[in-house]
């Protein structure tokens, strides 16, 4: 049994730990790679603390929530970090009061769609895919 937690928390571990690394945490960057790949970005502004924000990036690293590389790129905003913070605010309008807040915006960094809280891999998928048929 203790070599079965071990594993599973070592699973666990490089799964959050591939998914940090993959995301951009730079926003200007990310919009400049999005313009480049013409890629749509799936923004995730919360905290490390958040559970809903945790989820979410579980969700994101399991590939749950479907954000195919070839299509999005994803990018995780710290809102307690003043320059990500301040970064997302000149760009996104904050609505709802609960963490996360997602944006789906297009390659150059418009925003078509955005939600705050949390929610299941099929709220985010459905999200998603009413967001990409603004996309087109």
């Amino acid at each position: 049994m203790k070599n079965y937690l071990l594993g599973f928390l070592f699973v666990l571990t490089a799964t959050f730990a591939q998914a940090k690394s993959d995301d951009l945490t730079d926003l200007s960057q990310a919009i400049q790679q999005a313009t480049t790949e013409q890629k749509a970005l799936f923004i995730m502004y919360g905290r490390e603390a958040c559970g809903n924000c945790t989820a979410l990036k579980g969700m994101v690293a399991s590939k749950d929530v479907r954000l195919p590389k070839s299509s999005f790129i994803v990018v995780n905003l710290n809102c307690d970090d003043p320059t990500q913070k301040a970064a997302f605010r000149e760009k996104y309008t904050v609505t709802g009061n609960t963490l996360p807040f997602v944006v789906i915006a297009k390659p150059d960094g418009t925003q078509i769609s955005s939600r705050s809280g949390g929610g299941s891999a099929e709220t985010y998928n459905d999200f998603i895919r009413d967001a990409k048929k603004e996309l087109k």
